[in-house]
């Protein structure tokens, strides 16, 4: 499947259902579009983008109730309009709105944040690992998208990727039930010999992550910790290979401890 004809299939869903945008696809990608319907709730994309950055900021371990001043900061608005949106999003039922403290997302809110989220993110896998768009390319692209796919189109990109649970970059993505798959992630160097874990998210310098990468770590991946040196260091194996890794560079790796499964004398 093409990301053109990706784009016509959306059009076409979008028509069956009663959606109302234009897509012009040439050598640039421009999208618009006045109202979307996700999960049966009628809201603008404007709207949409207050309950996903709502939504990002708790993931990145902001704690509800949100101020308003940092929600404005992070869509780059004055506080004055944040506070009109927020109002106005309360009455929708979308969030609880607490005075003087912030904002925190409703049943109903988290419901559309997060499929709104699952469509981005099953699209960033799209970009990046289809297409191969730089990382910043296929973010800025899939914020576009997120606005205007069908349900239907989701299950269909979800089904065509494998059903991914995190993007490139390290990101959950949510399931199709709506469910967050938002984990406390630890760094590398908390596991002991012999636990397992999954590679979540890898920070640092673009050097070291294509780095790691050659070496098998990337998100997804299952981990095991063989050996801990003195210093920090870590004896790790990746799927077949042994790799030995500095404190510093175990750091960076950040993963879902998986405490099912720990490795047997006999794996070792």
């Amino acid at each position: 499947m093409t990301f053109v004809s990706s784009l016509g299939a959306i059009c076409h869903l979008s028509e069956r259902a009663s959606f109302s945008y234009n897509i012009k696809v040439n050598h640039n990608i421009f999208v618009e579009k006045s109202m979307i319907s996700h999960n049966q709730f009628e809201i603008s994309e404007s709207e949409e983008m207050y309950l996903i950055t709502i939504a990002r900021l708790v993931e990145r371990g902001v704690e509800e109730p949100v101020p308003i001043s940092l929600l404005a900061a992070e869509l780059s608005i004055q506080p004055v309009s944040a506070n009109q949106m927020v109002h106005k999003l309360a009455e929708e039922e979308l969030l609880e709105y607490l005075p003087y403290k912030g904002v925190q997302l409703t049943g109903k809110g988290q419901e559309v944040a997060l499929q709104v989220l699952r469509d981005r993110r099953l699209w960033e896998v799209f970009l990046a690992e289809h297409l191969e768009l730089p990382p910043s390319e296929a973010d800025a692209l899939a914020c576009r998208l997120e606005h205007i796919t069908p349900n239907d189109v989701t299950c269909r990109l979800a089904n065509y990727l494998g059903h991914p649970s995190v993007t490139p970059q390290g990101l959950p993505i949510p399931e199709v039930n709506g469910k967050s798959v938002a984990k406390t992630l630890h760094p590398l160097t908390d596991l002991t010999a012999g636990e397992r874990g999954e590679v979540m998210r890898i920070e640092g310098d673009r050097a070291s992550r294509t780095f790691l990468e050659t070496e098998g770590l990337r998100p997804g991946v299952e981990v095991f910790p063989l050996a801990i040196g003195g210093g920090g260091s870590i004896l790790l194996r990746v799927g077949e290979n042994r790799i030995h890794l500095t404190e510093t560079v175990a750091s960076k790796i950040l993963v879902n401890l998986q405490t099912d499964r720990t490795l047997g004398s006999e794996e070792i």
